[in-house]
C-alpha cells in the first residue's frame, strides 16, 4: 500500500514539477521586471495596479527600439556608448553584456553550430556550440583551431574552449536539441546525436 502511494507520488511530482518550474521562473521574471517601475507608478497615482510597470517596461523597451532608427537617438547612443568604453571596469562589463545580448538577440550569430569535441582526449565525445570559427592570431597564430562553448549540466553555465579543428566533428542537432540535451544530462532525450560521415 505504501509503495503505491509513493509511487503515485512520485509519477506526480514528474508530472506536476516541470509545469511548477516554468511558472515559477516566468512569474519571477514578471515581479522583477514589474517592480523596476511599478512602485514609482503606485506612488504618484496613489493605486496599486499589478503588471503596470511590466507594461511600461515592455513600452520603453520598444520606444528605445523605434528612437534607435532616427539620427539624433543614434547619435547620442554612440556618445553614451564611446563614455562607456572609456572607463576601465565599466568598458570590460559592457563589452561582455553587449556581446552576449547581441549573440542571443541581435543580428549576430551567437552559436553557429552544434558539434561533439574530443575532451579532454579522444577517449571521449562532450556535446559542445561553436562560438567562433576564426579566432585571432593571438590567441590561434596557425588557423587550426576554433572556439567551442561546453554547457554544464543542470545549468546554463559552462565552459569555452579552444581546440584542434580536428578534435571537432558535426552531429545531427540544431543548437536547442544541443543545449536540451547537455542541459538535461540526455534525460529523456528521444532524438540520437550521430557523427555525421565525412
Amino acid at each position: 500500500m505504501f509503495r503505491q502511494i509513493a509511487a503515485h507520488f512520485v509519477m506526480g511530482l514528474v508530472t506536476v514539477l516541470p509545469f511548477a518550474l516554468v511558472l515559477w521562473v516566468l512569474v519571477t521574471i514578471f515581479r522583477w521586471v514589474d517592480g523596476l517601475l511599478g512602485p514609482y507608478v503606485d506612488n504618484l497615482t496613489g493605486i496599486h495596479v499589478p503588471g503596470v510597470g511590466f507594461v511600461l517596461v515592455l513600452l520603453g523597451i520598444t520606444l528605445a527600439g523605434a528612437l534607435m532608427r532616427l539620427y539624433v537617438s543614434h547619435r547620442v547612443l554612440l556618445l553614451i556608448e564611446s563614455l562607456f568604453t572609456r572607463i576601465p571596469f565599466v568598458k570590460s562589463l559592457y563589452s561582455m553584456f553587449k556581446e552576449m545580448v547581441e549573440g542571443l538577440l541581435g543580428h549576430k550569430r551567437g552559436f553557429r553550430r552544434a558539434v561533439l569535441v574530443e575532451w579532454p582526449d579522444e577517449r571521449a565525445l562532450v556535446l559542445g556550440l561553436v562560438t567562433s570559427d576564426d579566432l585571432p592570431r593571438e590567441i590561434d597564430p596557425d588557423g587550426t583551431r576554433l572556439s567551442v562553448y561546453l554547457p554544464n549540466t543542470f545549468q546554463f553555465a559552462g565552459v569555452t574552449v579552444i581546440v584542434e579543428r580536428t578534435r571537432v566533428h558535426p552531429c545531427n542537432l540544431s543548437i536547442e536539441e544541443a543545449f536540451k540535451f547537455s542541459i538535461s544530462a540526455g534525460l529523456g532525450n528521444e532524438s540520437r546525436v550521430v557523427l555525421e560521415q565525412d
